[in-house]
């Protein structure tokens, strides 16, 4: 059996499947302010007459490490950088960051080393208890990057390389990949701790993974050295749990789960989810996390009902349950329920809070006009996503000679005001719309069957006869590869021998690795290409191991 959990802002949910079958679900409203009592209660749900022995894996979906980023409460950070000439990073990242002298070239060259004995002199008076340190082309050649980070590690009780959590190029997007993995190390060690505690009150002893925002998971140990990686896992479960339990059929298609605080928007192609190009936004700042291409839109069941000024308006704040649930506020929930749409907690408040918004209206009025608001939202986030998708960089010659319109052709619907919403949604998009038996718990779904990956870059410089794994903290010299399939084949050896050290395998036979970027760059002397660079992004391959029954 699998076990998988789906800690949201406003609802924690368990599923465990056995083969293809979910054979139990259990739906809790999460307590905020202390995750264990929710966690133990969902567990508790969704375990009774279950021989808790058989659960062979537990997988958890979160949105702590996302709510922690933008409710602006991660740790301080003492940010350490090493730019070289040519690069100006005014505002490109969240802290001002503290200037190392020292400068490696783009071949991975070390042109200057930084002198350790300055280190101490960089650092502020009041400096923060941890740190990340990012170099430029420290990719190529992390080395320099590792013995900075390994000298800052005397001082902090943290400290994250860039290198280690991307081995892409792009400096500011590693940089504030390893700024965020510092930042929120600590809430996700204390959330790990927390259902530790839960799991071992059940009686559950099976490995504990977290999802990654790619749609992987990974044992907790290991989530816990790159923890960045954890963000919007709630969306990445989303998109697992329509491919486990839906199929995605062919055509252009948009997944909205309707939360209650939000609605993630994914836009799905001939059965796949569209991925980002580069990596996601951190607030408003570009990492190298790689992820599911999916937009959060400030619409879900709780969102506040205001109005103001003879308008409504309809979130994105959310400031507690509906009032038919006992809130002190109507919420887009509320207008449901006095619609007949939705079915929970007392009707009569639910009136009671649409008279609250404008006591001389008809309630099913203003609860109509309620949800016309919100329907507007959703309709515009559809719009600018697909808009967004249609705009994007244009890299092969096939993409111009066949156009690749995304045209909306069908609507998916999961969340827990998928149902009270579906009619609603088919008539003003007139777009057909699906609701999954399996819509309340999605999300839960896709964390237990989730894959277990990892990723890694290999960089081989012909010239210098060097090969790097930034990942993996590896480099060779004296290496004879020189054509970019040789590459490749052993980017996909190393990454296997990597998944059975961290017992994400069983034998090499049963690891399926995928190709996920190829770099091939002439180094041009004397008029001549004799040299190259060459680069391969390989991950284990991300998706679900098996579908299961809606």
């Amino acid at each position: 059996m699998l076990l998988g959990i789906d800690v949201g802002g406003t609802f924690t949910d368990a599923v465990i499947i056995d083969g293809t079958q979910v054979v139990k679900w259990a739906k809790r409203r999460s307590t905020k302010d202390n995750l264990l009592v929710s966690i133990e209660e969902v567990l508790r749900d969704v375990t009774t007459d279950i021989d808790v022995q058989c659960i062979e894996r537990v997988t958890l979906s979160t949105t702590v490490v996302t709510n922690t980023i933008v409710e602006g409460k991660e740790d301080d950070v003492d940010l350490y950088i090493v730019t070289g000439p040519g690069m100006n990073v005014d505002h490109l990242f969240p802290v001002v960051p503290i200037f190392l002298s020292g400068y490696t070239d783009h071949r991975g060259m070390v042109v200057e080393s930084y002198k350790m004995a300055n280190l101490v002199e960089a650092m502020p008076k009041k400096r923060a208890h941890k740190a990340a340190v990012s170099v430029k082309f420290g990719n190529r050649n992390p080395l320099e990057e590792l013995r900075i980070g390994n000298a800052l590690a005397e001082h902090y009780s943290q400290v994250s390389c860039g290198s280690m959590l991307s081995g892409a190029l792009n400096f500011p997007r590693r940089t504030v990949s390893a700024y965020f993995n510092s930042a929120v190390a600590s809430v996700l060690e204390m959330f790990k701790v927390v259902v530790v505690g839960a799991l071992q009150a059940m009686g559950i002893e099976a490995p504990l993974y977290i999802l990654k925002a790619d749609g992987g998971s990974l044992p907790i140990k290991l989530a816990l050295e790159k923890p960045v990686e954890t963000i919007f896992t709630g969306p990445a479960a989303t998109v697992l749990g329509l491919y486990a339990s839906h199929r995605m059929e062919k055509g252009h298609i948009v997944a909205l789960d309707i939360g209650g605080t939000t609605t993630d928007i994914s836009l799905w192609v001939d059965g796949q989810p569209l991925m980002m190009r580069d990596g996601v936004y951190i607030r408003q700042y570009p990492s190298a996390v790689r992820s599911f291409a999916v937009t959060s839109i400030g619409i879900g069941g709780e969102s506040v009902v205001r109005y103001v000024d003879g308008v409504i308006q309809v979130g994105p704040e959310r400031v507690g349950p509906s009032m038919a649930l006992g809130g002190d506020e109507p919420t887009l929930g509320d207008a449901l329920i006095v619609l007949g749409h939705a079915h929970y907690g007392s009707y009569e408040q639910a009136v009671a809070g649409m008279k609250k918004l404008n006591p001389t209206m008809s309630v099913e009025v203003l609860a109509k006009e309620v949800v016309q608001v919100a329907l507007a939202t959703i309709r515009k986030g559809i719009e600018d996503v697909v808009d967004l998708e249609n705009k994007k960089a244009i890299y092969v010659v096939d993409d111009i000679v066949q156009e690749r319109r995304f045209v909306v052709e069908r609507i998916l619907l999961v969340g827990g005001s998928a149902y009270s919403l579906a009619t609603f949604i088919e008539e003003a998009l007139h777009v057909p719309v699906v609701v999954p038996p399996s819509a309340a718990v999605t999300n839960a779904i896709g964390a237990a069957v989730a894959k277990q990956t990892i990723e890694i870059t290999l960089r081989v410089d012909t010239k210098r006869r060097l090969l790097v794994v930034p990942e993996l903290g590896l480099e060779e010299r004296g290496c004879s590869l020189r054509r970019i399939e040789e590459v490749e084949a052993k980017a996909h050896q190393l990454l296997r021998d990597a998944a059975l050290t961290a017992g994400l395998g069983s034998d090499e036979e049963t690891i399926n690795v995928e190709t996920i970027g190829v770099e091939d760059f002439p180094v041009i002397e004397g008029w001549q290409s004799k040299e190259r660079i060459m680069t391969v992004r390989a991950q284990l391959q991300v998706g679900v191991t098996h579908y299961v029954e809606s």
